[in-house]
């Protein structure tokens, strides 16, 4: 349950006059005595922007004394604030030093973990065997502050989404709401919100505003900071702190949680929020809390791709910064050690390995996305850059947790695969089932009505020029089409997506009205009526979530044998569709002389459930190979 309390409002401006001289030495860190001894913060008592003043102070982690952690983005590395430790100048960021000021109290010493002052950032070592520590940090905190903070254009909206006439509540008192008030806010804001097919057109000015504060909220630094997934993960008690306002973080994640599935609206405001609740409860600490509300099932590789577009500092800690979920450890082993003196490349490649050593499939090359230049620079294409910002959903990852279906392009059959030195090669078996032999470009669909049913219109237009499925009624063209968008993620008979597509397509004609638009007549096909009315126009939402999210970052194809698929940004004409034993999905493979690239998965419809490997096995059209990547 929540707890809202309301302190008064603090200037952002420093007035008081410094306890200390500035022209103190510079704080320097003393050496830690021990790989298992960890720094607390003492933050001396203080009020309003009076200069921060702490002594830092060395303990072993297992005898510590009861302390808070800090969850915050680090902020601007050039951005810096100087507070006073021990009566020395010690630099922090602007954002730290706000979370200082918020956290302080007027009369009493606290006692704080935070990782810009109490890890030594220069010392590599330490930063190492402090990384390691971390997830015991976070886990033996008696509660894990989260500060949140807004631009001060912010603050206004923020505050009009949870300022009420608290006399309207029988349990408010004079500190502000109860736990109980809190909540109903909540659920009546995301209520106002949650109406299947809500556009910002048709909220109220109320409403509006509530629509503002959430996405100044949810695009805060702190949503995007990698290491504060750890941090959430394993804390015992966890609370909120955005601007003046405290709330319990559980109730925040069930508001995201209910939002994010709403996709047509939260598009229009800019927000893509998925995944950024069910991470957090993918540790013990969270799923317990929300037991039952959410999936939190993930493995390793799941959790690496799942934040992969999340922000760190330096690319090691995509990998480092997840070492304390369940999954990073193989029989209780780490999958790797944190050492900050090994490449990023070495470190993805040692990860790679070890998954695929443990998963007896190749659902990791399922996590390579690609750029034109990340594919032409001669580095191994088949090993995941995981600190690369990518804005594809990944199939053979993810199917599990977004959507409803069942990928088997291979038919089970068991992977192989041998890594090959010096230039590490990575050789399996699969076949080539097919050929690229045209594409069209897909583009990240509009934040307005009029927007996204152009682009939806010409990217189906275009693809029903594609020459595929000859014979085939409009109908079934047009399902085939709805499919391949979406890559299928409905596990249901051709017939029923179809009544539910078409039914998708009459109520974009429906909005496409108010722009003085039409819809492709192509698109709506003779006979269809029926269809539309039968389904009962309810899957808007859906069929949208899952067309703007796989469209993202793809392109859109078909085959010399007229199939459709949806491949990676980077295929050209002249790539190979193929089968690789032990992969659910199907991949893009470049030959590169007597080698191949991987260029990445792929969505084609007609060879998801391993219709290809069929023809194989008959011996019509396909013959067993070893690719061999580079």
């Amino acid at each position: 349950m929540a707890r809202l309390s309301k302190i008064s409002k603090r200037k952002r401006e420093s007035t008081s006059s410094p306890r200390f001289s500035w022209s103190s030495p510079l704080y320097e860190h003393i050496p830690l005595p021990s790989t298992t001894s960890i720094r607390i913060l003492e933050l001396q008592p203080g009020e309003g922007t009076e200069t921060i003043a702490c002594r830092l102070f060395a303990v072993e982690s297992a005898r510590a004394p009861p302390y808070e952690a800090i969850s915050y983005a680090w902020g601007r590395e050039t951005d810096t604030r100087v507070i006073n430790c021990e009566n020395r100048k010690l630099r922090v960021t602007a954002n730290l030093r706000d979370a200082l000021w918020r956290i302080r109290d007027p009369v009493k010493v606290k006692l704080l973990w935070a990782d810009a002052v109490c890890i030594n950032q220069l010392d590599n070592e330490e930063r190492g065997f402090q990384v390691r520590q971390m997830p015991s940090i976070y886990a033996n905190a008696v509660r894990v502050l989260v500060w949140i903070d807004l631009p001060s254009s912010a603050f206004k909206d923020f505050d009009l989404l949870f300022d009420s006439d608290t006399t309207k509540y029988e349990d408010a008192s004079e500190e502000g709401m109860s736990m109980g008030s809190a909540s109903r806010i909540l659920n009546e804001h995301v209520a106002r919100l949650e109406v299947p097919g809500q556009t910002l057109e048709n909220l109220d000015p109320d409403t509006r505003v509530v629509a503002s504060a959430l996405c100044q909220l949810f695009e805060a630094p702190w949503f995007k900071r990698l290491w504060v997934v750890q941090e959430i993960g394993m804390a015992k008690s966890v609370l909120a702190l955005i601007g003046d306002i405290s709330i319990d973080f559980v109730d925040l994640i069930r508001f995201i949680l209910r939002l994010e599935r709403r996709t047509v609206l939260m598009d229009e405001l800019g927000l893509f929020i998925a995944g950024k609740a069910n991470v957090y409860t993918t540790f013990p600490a969270r799923s317990r809390e929300m037991k039952g509300e959410v999936d939190d099932d993930y493995n390793f590789l799941e959790m690496l791709e799942v934040t992969r577009n999340k922000r760190a500092s330096d690319p090691r800690d995509y990998v480092y910064a997840l070492l304390g979920h369940p999954s990073a450890s193989i029989n209780g082993v780490s999958i790797v050690e944190p050492d900050y003196n090994k490449s990023a490349t070495e470190l993805c490649f040692e990860v790679t390995m070890k998954i695929l050593e443990h998963s007896h499939n190749l659902r990791i090359l399922s996590a390579v996305h690609h750029s034109e230049h990340s594919l032409d620079r001669g580095t191994s294409s088949w090993i995941p850059t995981w600190n690369r910002d990518v804005v594809v959903l990944s199939l053979g990852v993810y199917q599990d947790h977004y959507f409803d279906v069942e990928y088997d392009a291979c038919t089970g059959m068991d992977a192989f695969w041998k890594l090959s030195e010096p230039d590490r090669s990575l050789e399996i078996h699969g076949f080539v089932f097919d050929v690229v032999e045209e594409h069209i470009e897909t583009e990240e669909l509009g934040d307005d009505g009029a927007t996204v049913l152009r682009e939806f219109d010409d990217l189906m237009s275009a693809m029903l020029h594609f020459k595929f499925l000859d014979g085939a009624s409009p109908g079934e063209r047009l399902a085939a089409v709805g499919q391949t968008i979406t890559a299928g993620f409905r596990n249901q008979d051709p017939k029923a997506f179809q009544v539910e597509y078409v039914a998708f397509r009459h109520q974009l004609a429906q909005e496409a009205l108010k722009y003085g638009r039409s819809i492709s007549h192509e698109l709506i096909p003779e006979g269809m009526d029926i269809l539309y009315r039968t389904s009962g126009g309810r899957s808007i939402d859906d069929i949208y979530w899952a067309a703007s999210r796989f469209c993202s970052g793809r392109k859109v194809f078909c085959t010399k044998q007229g199939m459709l698929g949806l491949g990676p940004a980077v295929l050209r004409q002249g790539d190979m569709c193929c089968v690789l034993f032990g992969a659910q999905v199907p991949f893009i493979l470049r030959r590169i002389g007597e080698k191949w690239n991987l260029v990445g998965e792929a969505y084609v419809h007609g060879a998801m459930k391993g219709e290809a490997v069929v023809d194989w096995m008959i011996g019509e059209k396909c013959e067993k190979q070893t690719f061999r990547l580079i």
